[in-house]
């Protein structure tokens, strides 16, 4: 199971909906004054992928929640797409902090972090359930208001004209249902791409039709210099049952295919809805997959706001590739924001 690299702090979750979910868990000293930070994984992660942050913060005497998202990992990955609607996942995470102690319908609200899709999925979690977060931290992608439907079509050309190459194109191919399949029979040529160099990503995952052409092909590159080998045999284990891609997957399809929930967000939460608490941005203003445009939106939704350039980092992966920049970054913002 991919918390399996915290195996002490390792618990299993099992929900009353008949899921189970594995999840890294650090209580924080009874003496500390110090809140829990809930992280959220994107794709195609796990807890693991925080696991420079889980070690830091827990020793600093804050708690730690990052559980395995639905479909990843030691987690259940369903075959059916309703159980990954947000809303849906927005109510396991509840489940999950009660479970672990968090009583935030009682006031103890946690810090929140989100990279990736994990990111997106904070934007509907703290939307639906203000009242447990403290802090929210987007990493390397911005908030994304409930409730919208992506239009890939007219997407490409914005994308096109703003960064100059197209960007959600690659979501043509996982939203397929055969996509996790190609993924699992080229599992190395498809981790080389995604920590290879972001040149690669850029011309090889995320145009459409492009990364399945790489994957056809069983291309591969040089991985990048944070990439250890202690981290490439432990992710590489947490992936190496079969099917192991189509739970991430299902997060695709469910969102940006069947539009799962989207509707009823719109209905339940209303149009741009504004962030609940103080907020950060952290990024790497020297990768070239985010737009100027792109990196002052969520700031238009919170009240409280900073942005945070990772200087040791170059590309989308910030939280692994300069783990101390961003740790001492989201450090600075949460204990400025303590209570």
């Amino acid at each position: 199971m991919a918390a399996g690299g915290f195996p002490d702090h390792c618990t299993t979750i099992n929900l009353p909906t008949g899921l189970t979910y594995t999840c890294v868990h650090y209580l924080k000293p009874s003496k500390s004054s110090k809140r829990t930070i809930l992280f959220l994984h994107g794709f195609p992660s796990s807890s693991y992928d925080w696991h420079h942050q889980i070690k830091h913060f827990a020793d600093k005497g804050y708690g730690v929640i990052a559980p395995d998202l639905l479909g990843y990992g030691g987690t259940t990955s369903p075959t059916s797409l309703e159980p990954y609607k947000l809303k849906n996942m927005s109510d396991d995470i509840m489940a999950i902090l009660k479970h672990c102690g968090v009583d935030v319908d009682g006031g103890k609200k946690v810090h929140v972090v989100g990279h990736d899709f994990g990111a997106i999925f904070m934007s509907t979690l703290i939307a639906y359930y203000p009242q447990i977060a403290l802090t929210c931290a987007f990493l390397a992608v911005p908030y994304t208001p409930p409730g919208r439907k992506l239009d890939l079509d007219a997407m490409k050309v914005l994308t096109e004209r703003e960064l100059g190459f197209e960007f959600f194109g690659y979501r043509r191919f996982l939203m397929r249902d055969d996509s996790w399949k190609l993924m699992d029979e080229h599992k190395e040529s498809f981790f080389t791409l995604i920590y290879g160099p972001e040149e690669g990503m850029i011309k090889h995952f995320l145009p459409a039709g492009e990364l399945e052409a790489w994957l056809k092909a069983d291309r591969k590159v040089p991985l990048l210099d944070w990439v250890t080998p202690e981290y490439k045999e432990t992710r590489d284990r947490i992936f190496s049952k079969e099917g192991a891609y189509r739970g991430p997957t299902d997060w695709y399809r469910a969102r940006f295919r069947e539009f799962l929930g989207i509707d009823e967000e719109m209905e339940d939460i209303g149009p741009n809805p504004k962030l609940p608490c103080p907020t950060m941005f952290m990024q790497s203003a020297d990768s070239k997959m985010m737009a100027k445009e792109w990196t002052e939106r969520t700031k238009l939704f919170a009240d409280d706001y900073e942005y945070a350039d990772v200087k040791g980092g170059k590309g989308h992966w910030v939280q692994l590739e300069a783990p101390a920049e961003v740790n001492r970054a989201l450090e600075d913002f949460l204990e400025r924001h303590a209570s």
